[in-house]
């Protein structure tokens, strides 16, 4: 479109395009002689086809054959032919190098001597570059006071080698290599030489011409003519009056028509514009045209053909009001929906502003940052299973039984009650459904409730506040298995014991650290504790049996001494967990979860620990704001439903959004808190076999080889990136010297 556009200057043109056609080029009058140069060229000239098929003519037929088929064709030269046998020579004297001293080496003395850098420097420049590393390339380029555009030039070089090195032998690759590779070379030559003949450097342009092939000093001449063409052709287009535009349409807004008018008479350049509307056109019929046409119908008005074009003033006024209504409509849809976006741009600004943070680790304390988190998460677990967990349970009772509860026929369906309580009210299974059925709503919430104060009383509420504990980190330690003793030859009741004081060790520290220094009980009654929970797992170790262990009933032993076991560590800690007061409970959680935070710290150490806590916040904040902007958008096309309820949908949409944007809030916070002793330990294993790879490659590229793939894409193998060189041998690098006395030293 622009380059159409950019012609409609020239004397005689008829353009036809929408108003939005080539936006930002400048209509010359005369015409763009630049543009009228290429087209010239690319017209006449030959095409990059025509090149592939000379050059695979030189390849599968020989040079006789192509200087006959360029000499035949008219937009061909024998010129052309001697410019792809000097590439291919080129291209194939680098081949021989390459074989002797592999890409790496060739390309180290080319660059080397292009560059002026040094032989080794251009090595580990090379190989940084091939194994992906271009940012470190450049890095290392600035440290020596080096051309970084080295790094570029050997990406590219090494491509443009290593493909000609593969397809070489195939004579229709190599045909379009070649073919590419000159063509590319001869049209930025083109543009190249209507720069410099437009500018008036005939020098420079004499110069192009006589160093690339086919594109002779006729060119300039041509080139030349076009230029005085469009200065002459300006001044007749002057004489004329210009660009004329017109238009067959008034767009809805005056700002779009002004636009199309400005395409005339642009600095200082004469011109002019007019308008040809019909009554059928939009903008009519939606203000006013049926009126207008009637009154077009009467009287002396009637008599008037329908195609004899009409200019008054009260068609212009009409006009101008229909286009300032739809342009005030617009506005208010604008201001509709500047309104809408004003919410969502807020809370944008918040959660960027706090991504930047983390980020760039400014104005920001990931450690405490986490901690809030924690703390928030296991306040709110205190708060609901120990000191209100009546009112916690009651409210939670409530509103599944309205959710469950069709408002149109006020039915209670039971069983999706029954079913969404088990984890809550796990004795609710056990209820008679037929008389929960004959209930109402009020005397099924008061007989769901009795099973919670029995769960209060039972202490089964601790039980569940170390299950929620679980979700992100368990307070229990993992039982050992035993079954693995099966596998065993010999020496399985001295392994046993070995686990077990190994095991009991464990949960003693365990014991230690997580209750010892907030429980306020006498020395007797904590050891009277902690032995009643010893001699509970001995006896689990005592009765796994050894004697007759087989693979075969491993698995049911285990499960057994499992059992046994689980049930020893939940007394120990429901014991101790029941001596606390809640702001005990709430201190001692804290500070396991901080104490189990330091241990991860010194295992993975500070930086790649801080690593892991940017991650994890950045991770949670755009997992849920992701799922925010999805939900915000389905807010936006079914708030409009609030004004049948005599609602503001405006209003509604800002409070509604408040609401989703807390609860996002919240679930960032729990995102942290869920996730992060499971995804530090992924974490820790991914920084192994990173930090392993790393220096396998590193130890690979100091010895000489690159760490490629295998063919069959299966596993990895070492290959010299250059040929080892004997100590006796010449220097790689051009010097003359032997290996020994030069970079070998």
């Amino acid at each position: 479109e622009a380059l159409i556009v950019a012609q409609a200057g020239r004397k005689g043109a008829v353009t036809i395009s929408t108003n939005m056609a080539g936006r930002g080029t400048d209509i010359l009058l005369g015409g763009n002689p630049e543009g009228m140069s290429a087209d010239l060229l690319e017209s006449e000239m030959f095409k990059r086809g025509t090149l592939h098929q000379l050059a695979f003519k030189l390849l599968d037929e020989g040079e006789m054959a192509a200087r006959e088929y360029a000499n035949s064709h008219p937009k061909l030269s024998e010129e052309l032919v001697d410019w792809l046998l000097s590439t291919k020579k080129e291209m194939d004297a680098a081949l021989v190098e390459i074989e002797k001293i592999q890409v790496i080496g060739y390309l180290a003395k080319k660059l080397g001597a292009a560059y002026d850098v040094e032989y080794n420097d251009v090595v580990k420049v090379l190989r940084l570059v091939h194994s992906g590393f271009s940012a470190e390339a450049r890095d290392y380029l600035e440290e020596i006071d080096k051309d970084v555009a080295l790094a570029e030039d050997a990406a590219r070089q090494w491509d443009m080698y290593g493909r000609y090195q593969r397809i070489h032998e195939d004579t229709a690759q190599a045909a379009q290599f070649l073919g590419e590779m000159v063509f590319d070379k001869h049209y930025n030559a083109r543009a190249a030489l209507i720069r410099a003949t437009l500018a008036g450097n005939r020098a420079e342009a004499e110069a192009i011409s006589a160093e690339i092939p086919a594109l002779g000093p006729e060119w300039i001449d041509r080139i030349e003519t076009v230029m005085e063409q469009t200065q002459r052709e300006r001044e007749e287009v002057w004489q004329l009056g210009g660009l004329h535009v017109i238009g067959s349409e008034r767009h809805e807004s005056r700002r779009i028509d002004n636009q199309l008018r400005g395409r005339a008479a642009r600095q200082g350049d004469p011109g002019s514009s007019r308008f040809f509307l019909s009554l059928e056109d939009e903008l009519m019929r939606r203000f006013g045209g049926e009126r207008l046409k009637s009154w077009m119908n009467k009287g002396v008005m009637s008599s008037i053909p329908e195609d004899m074009p009409l200019e008054f003033g009260v068609l212009d006024k009409m006009i101008a009001n229909a286009q300032e209504r739809v342009e005030g409509f617009n506005f208010d849809m604008r201001k509709n929906i500047v309104e809408y976006d004003d919410v969502m741009n807020k809370q944008r600004q918040a959660i960027y502003s706090e991504r930047r943070k983390i980020l760039l680790g400014e104005g920001i304390d990931y450690d405490e940052r986490i901690d809030e988190a924690f703390a928030s998460a296991i306040a709110e677990l205190v708060d609901n299973y120990v000191v209100n967990y009546i009112p916690y349970i009651q409210g939670e009772v409530s509103r599944m039984i309205q959710e469950a509860t069709t408002e149109a026929t006020d039915t209670l369906h039971v069983n999706s009650v029954i079913v969404r309580l088990r984890g809550l009210l796990p004795d609710v299974v056990s209820l008679d459904r037929a008389e929960l059925n004959e209930l109402s709503a009020k005397e099924l919430e008061e007989r769901l409730m009795e099973l919670a104060y029995e769960n209060e009383e039972n202490g089964y509420n601790l039980v569940q506040l170390m299950q929620a504990m679980g979700r992100f980190l368990p307070l229990l330690p993992p039982i050992p298995n035993l079954g693995a003793l099966a596998g065993r030859k010999g020496g399985q009741l001295q392994a046993r014991e070995n686990i077990r004081r190994e095991y009991i060790q464990y949960v003693r520290s365990f014991f230690d650290e997580f209750v010892a220094e907030q429980v306020e009980l006498e020395p007797e009654e904590r050891d009277r504790i902690w032995q009643e929970a010893e001699d509970g797992l001995n006896q689990a170790f005592s009765q796994f049996s050894v004697e007759g262990l087989s693979v075969k009933n491993a698995p049911g032993r285990q499960l057994r001494f499992k059992q046994k076991g689980d049930e020893v560590l939940r007394q120990l800690l429901l014991n101790t967990l029941a001596a606390m007061e809640p702001e005990q409970l709430t201190v001692a959680l804290e500070a396991y979860v901080k104490s189990q935070q330091e241990k991860w710290r010194k295992q993975i150490g500070d930086e790649e620990y801080r690593n892991f806590q940017r991650l994890l916040l950045l991770d949670s904040i755009d997992r849920e704001w992701r799922d925010y902007l999805t939900a915000m958008d389905d807010l936006r096309r079914e708030v409009g439903l609030e004004a049948l309820g005599q609602r503001d949908p405006k209003v509604q949409y800002k409070l509604r959004s408040a609401e989703m944007f807390m609860d996002m809030r919240g679930n960032i916070e729990q995102h942290i808190v869920d996730n992060f002793f499971t995804q530090i330990a992924s974490h820790q294993a991914f920084i192994k076999q990173q930090e392993a790879e790393v220096a396998y490659q590193t130890q690979a590229h100091d010895a000489g080889f690159q760490v490629v793939k295998r063919k069959d894409g299966k596993g990895s193998q070492l290959r010299r990136d250059m040929p080892k060189v004997g100590r006796n041998d010449p220097c790689p690098c051009g010097s003359g010297k032997k290996y020994k006395y030069c970079c070998g030293r």
